[in-house]
């Protein structure tokens, strides 16, 4: 399979519902509403999803529109998918987990297991970054959002 058509069709897609979650203000009912507005953060999300979906399908689409050649990395070997089936195990135990044992307890684990995945070869900086960022993600979306995050539940 050819990862630059798949590459074109999903930035397209991402684009797509980006730009309805920066157009539409009726998606957020109720939740928190702090001074910058209940929508702000999906929209700065939605912004940095719409320039990094627009890097890779752009590069994508000149190497398709050239007919340059395929390289090695550029074809996707559809025989072996037990690492995506690895990936889709650790998001639905991370979901399922997440309201009773807290974000900042799951989360470290869920993001060092990635960066395992993905290849990772630091063991110093894996576990740096998979502490440090939900421990930055939790205060700012709690002190700066008003968002709060599910935290221990097991009593």
């Amino acid at each position: 399979m050819d990862r630059r058509k798949v590459d074109v069709v999903i930035s397209a897609i991402l684009i797509i519902v980006s730009l309805i979650i920066l157009t539409n203000d009726s998606l957020s009912e109720g939740g928190v509403e702090t001074d910058l507005g209940s929508m702000f953060l999906p929209r700065i999300v939605a912004c940095f999803i719409i320039v990094f979906s627009a890097v890779i399908g752009i590069q994508s689409l000149l190497k398709l529109s050239k007919k340059a050649r395929m390289e090695d990395i550029e074809k996707i070997d559809l025989t072996g998918f037990m690492g995506v089936n690895i990936y889709i195990g650790t998001f639905i135990f991370y979901w399922f987990l997440v309201p009773y044992v807290g974000f900042l307890l799951v989360t470290p684990f869920v993001m060092f297991a990635i960066a395992y995945l993905l290849g990772g070869r630091s063991w110093f900086a894996m576990t740096a970054v998979s502490i440090i960022t939900p421990v930055l993600v939790f205060y700012g979306s709690s002190h700066f959002l008003r968002v709060f995050l599910p935290t221990w539940s097991l009593s």
